[in-house]
C-alpha cells in the first residue's frame, strides 16, 4: 500500500493510510495476549495502576509523529496513553527474561504478533483502503487512471 499513496500530499496519505490500518489495529487486539483472570494483581508504577487488558486496549493506529507521512499501528505508551490503556508491558510480554537486550523483544513483538496480525487482515485492510480512496477521490481517480490495487 506504501507504493499507491506515494504520490499524495502527506495528509492525504495519512488519512489513506489509517483507514487501511484499522483492520490490522483490530486483529491485533484480539491477538495480544491478556494475562489470567484469577491472577487479578494490579500492579502500580509511578502512580498508574497496570490491570490486566491494559495492553490489549493500548493497541492503537499511531498517528501523532507529525513528521512522518507513515501511519503505525502497536501498543501506545508513556506520557500521552490513557491511564486504562497504557501499553507499558509490552516489551516484557513479547521480550526475553531478564538481562537480554530490547531489540529481541522488539523482534519478537513483530514475529508473534505484528506480521501474523497484518497476514489476517490484509484482505480487509485492502477493501478499507478501496472504499477511502473511492470516497475521497472518486472521479479524479478514474480520470487519472489510477491503479488503486
Amino acid at each position: 500500500m506504501e507504493k499507491a499513496v506515494s504520490v499524495f500530499s502527506k495528509r492525504d496519505r495519512k488519512g489513506l493510510l489509517t483507514k487501511a490500518a484499522a483492520p490490522v489495529r483490530k486483529e491485533l487486539r484480539s491477538n495480544t495476549k491478556v494475562r489470567d483472570r484469577k491472577n487479578r494483581r494490579v500492579n502500580v508504577v509511578g502512580g498508574r495502576a497496570y490491570k490486566p487488558g491494559n495492553l490489549r486496549r493500548s493497541m492503537k493506529t499511531l498517528t501523532k509523529l507529525r513528521k512522518s507521512s507513515s501511519v503505525f499501528v502497536g501498543p501506545d505508551f508513556g506520557r500521552g496513553a490513557k491511564a486504562n490503556a497504557d501499553g507499558y508491558y509490552w516489551a516484557m510480554a513479547y521480550g526475553t527474561p531478564s538481562g537480554k537486550k530490547r531489540l529481541n523483544g522488539v523482534k519478537n513483538y513483530r514475529r508473534e504478533l505484528l506480521i501474523p496480525s497484518a497476514q489476517q487482515s490484509e484482505k480487509a485492510s485492502i477493501e478499507a483502503f478501496r472504499k477511502d480512496f473511492a470516497k475521497r477521490f472518486g472521479t479524479r481517480a478514474a480520470q487519472q487512471k489510477l491503479n488503486v490495487s
